[in-house]
């Protein structure tokens, strides 16, 4: 029974496989092919293609143009249909009019009642379908199925370009259209449209086609402004859009209506047509869907119109509606982006972290700007010490907040520049913004004490200065090239030990790194230059890259033992001191060199900039006349925003000032207050084991390569040509 069990799931998960890989279009593996069929008996319809806007139905089957002939005494057909799984086709005719004599690529079918129509049971393939009809009389009318797209009429022998087929699907053959030869090939176009603001832009577009004369491909033009990206498009007749927004479609007598949905992601300033484009419409109706949460603009160059005097969709009625001549662009001119003064900007967010020796903890100091704030409170993440808070230069006070317990502080300026300090533990996941708030730009710069190093940081965008990010397809290159060269002219053994040898020593400062590939060269073809002066050649070549190569080495053996017993005396090199500015720091450096340039404004001034600084939502100033007593005013309302004077503000951690080694990371977009960063660091205990095991692969590489006899890595070059020795 276990036995059993086994095999009953361990098929079931064959089956949920193999119809996983035939709805992803997925090659099924060799394993599970046997078992495709059994698999996949229930998904009769998975070869069958799908529309772009219902993955759930499918269509099984393509036709091509219907010829139908119809005379006096009968009629026949043809129809060549493209089927993709065994399906029912429907044909042209009714019970009434049934047809005959049905064949499929020669092979007579048989034609069955299928929901009152008749249809054949037909195989995945191209199959040209033929039949004929009977009757004594021409009918008055035959019913074509709805997903024929193009008609070819004859009767008695004569074509018919305007075939009265309506839009229930009936074929009329008692009405030929010649009444209505002034309207052949008659088309008219209508485009409306709604805009609606936001990101992504979306414009929504209705196409009313009214068509008289016979089945037709229609190039209707460009329906696409310049720069909009079509994203759905829904249609009664088969149509086609092609990037540049220009379409085609199979049309028939009728009026039709389309549904076209396009995006684009950016702040155009103009509407307008590409320069080679020749507009569907010469006038164009465009509603817009404002949102003046996000931002208010103005349509300049489109007049608006009264929508009641005009055949605009009723759906968007309520919207204002402009006329577009599409000939000539208009603008879009942005007037107020958001709310204005109400809408808070988003913080820029530059923190600096220095770890502790023994990497117990961290001390941060963050600095905080964002013009127009609404934000009126600010606290910090948890397992943030917040030791020491200055706004403007002056000293804040730290209060917790009743409703969370975080410490924080009060904001009392709507243009914010905040700088504080603190302590936090060092945890696996450590807060990203460090408050509980959103950052549009954050950045972090992290110093590390002698002897630590970062392996790797999870959760940021990007990284300078971990050991992870710092190879490169080249540096990968090289590592794997020289460790296959080593294992294949020394053995597996010794290519396990180049590439872990190389491999720690590679990012290391002063470390040998193409010398040891050099060295490689003249190794390799000692084993096969014969004696002679080649070889006397060869082997003054090879003593001259062992020279250099122990010219290197030794200094980088002395220089990396020397920073095992005192991490204080390593050479950091490019990971260390000298780096590029972060975003969110280039932001604070160009706010401080503008604070210096500034000119010095005159008193009045200066006193009202301070005041305008500190005014708060509560509006406590109010319309004075004189202006002596507005400037009273303005300095009593800065003086009850000030703390206490006998309020004992905190002072915080001192904050170091030493720098060693840095790792910067950050973020591309806005981060929010919930983000979280993982750093994975090298302690000093696991740096200087790694240390003494770099140093001792090194070695033994060199011994092994050089050949010296009595290194005890016999083992490791078996198989070596005893001609390489040195």
């Amino acid at each position: 029974m276990k036995n059993l069990r086994s095999r009953i799931l361990g098929l079931a998960m064959l089956a949920t496989l193999t119809a996983h890989a035939a709805a992803q279009s997925k090659p099924v593996p060799d394993a599970l092919k046997p078992w495709e069929t059994w698999a996949t008996w229930s998904d009769e319809h998975r070869w069958c293609p799908t529309p772009y806007s219902d993955v759930k139905k499918h269509i099984c089957f393509w036709p091509s143009r219907l010829g139908l002939q119809a005379a006096r005494g009968g009629g026949k057909f043809d129809l060549t249909v493209t089927i993709f799984h065994a399906t029912w086709v429907p044909l042209p005719g009714s019970a009434d009019v049934w047809p005959l004599e049905v064949k499929a690529n020669g092979a007579a079918v048989a034609v069955l009642d299928r929901e009152g129509r008749p249809a054949v049971r037909l195989n995945a393939g191209t199959v040209r379908l033929e039949g004929a009809y009977r009757w004594s009389d021409v009918p008055q009318r035959i019913p074509i199925p709805r997903e024929i797209g193009i008609l070819a009429l004859a009767l008695d022998g004569q074509p018919v370009d305007a075939p009265a087929w309506d839009a229930q699907g009936f074929l009329w053959l008692k009405r030929d259209g010649s009444a209505e030869e002034a309207d052949k090939n008659f088309l008219s176009v209508k485009l409306y449209a709604s805009l609606e603001d936001g990101i992504p832009l979306w414009l929504r577009t209705e196409i009313e086609l009214t068509v008289s004369g016979k089945s037709r491909e229609e190039d209707l033009s460009t329906i696409l402004p310049d720069g909009w990206k079509l994203a759905s498009i829904e249609s009664p007749i088969p149509v086609a859009v092609d990037d540049a927004g220009r379409m085609k479609a199979q049309v028939r007598a009728g009026k039709w209506t389309l549904h076209a949905d396009a995006f684009r992601f950016d702040n155009p300033k103009e509407f307008r047509y590409a320069a080679n484009a020749r507009p569907a419409v010469a006038e164009q109706l465009i509603a817009f869907r404002a949102r003046p949460d996000f931002r208010i603009v103005e349509f300049v160059g489109a007049p608006s119109i009264d929508v009641s005097q005009t055949t605009f969709p009723e759906r968007w009625r309520e919207l204002p509606v402009y006329r577009w001549d599409t000939t000539a662009p208009f603008r879009i001119e942005e007037r107020m982006r958001g709310m204005g003064d109400q809408k808070p900007a988003g913080l820029t967010i530059a923190r600096e972290w220095w770890l502790d020796e023994n990497g117990r903890a961290l001390t941060f100091r963050d600095r905080l700007a964002g013009p127009m704030q609404q934000t009126w409170r600010l606290d910090a993440a948890a397992g943030q010490d917040l030791g020491s808070v200055r706004s403007g230069g002056q000293g804040q006070l730290i209060t917790r907040n009743p409703r969370n317990d975080a410490p924080g502080v009060e904001i009392r300026t709507r243009n914010l520049s905040l700088e504080a300090t603190g302590r936090m533990p060092r945890a696996a996941a450590l807060s990203a913004t460090g408050w509980r708030s959103d950052a549009d730009a954050l950045t972090v710069n992290l110093n590390l004490p002698p002897g630590w190093r970062l392996f790797a940081l999870f959760g940021a965008d990007w990284v300078r200065g971990d050991w992870l990010t710092a190879w490169t397809l080249l540096d990968l290159f090289l590592l794997l090239i020289f460790a296959l060269a080593v294992g294949r002219l020394w053995g597996k053994g010794a290519g396990v030990l180049a590439f872990l040898a190389f491999g720690l020593a590679y990012h290391e400062v002063g470390a040998p790194r193409y010398l040891w590939l050099i060295l490689l060269v003249p190794l390799a073809l000692d084993r096969v230059v014969p004696a002679g002066w080649g070889r006397r050649v060869l082997g003054f070549g090879k003593w001259i890259a062992v020279g250099a190569l122990l010219l290197a080495l030794v200094p980088f053996v002395a220089q990396q033992i020397q920073q095992a017993l005192y991490p204080q005396l390593e050479r950091v090199g490019w990971l260390g001191n000298a780096r590029r500015l972060t975003p969110a720091e280039l932001y604070f450096e160009q706010q401080s060199a503008g604070a210096a340039n500034a000119p010095a404004a005159p008193a009045e001034q200066q006193e009202s900039r301070e005041a305008r600084d500190s005014y708060d939502a509560s509006s406590i100033l109010f319309s004075v006349s004189s202006k002596k007593l507005r400037s009273k005013a303005d300095l009593s309302t800065k003086e009850n925003l000030n703390y206490d004077t006998k309020a004992r503000i905190q002072t915080g951690p001192g904050v170091p000032e030493w720098k060693w080694r840095a790792v910067s990371f950050g973020w591309n977009g806005p981060v929010s207050a919930a983000q979280q960063v993982k750093p994975v660091l090298i302690s000093l205990t696991l740096e200087r084991m790694l240390t003494v095991l770099r140093v001792a692969l090194l070695l033994a590489l060199a011994a092994m390569l050089l050949g010296v006899r009595k290194s005890g890595l016999a083992h490791l070059a078996a198989g070596r040509n005893p001609a390489v020795g040195v």
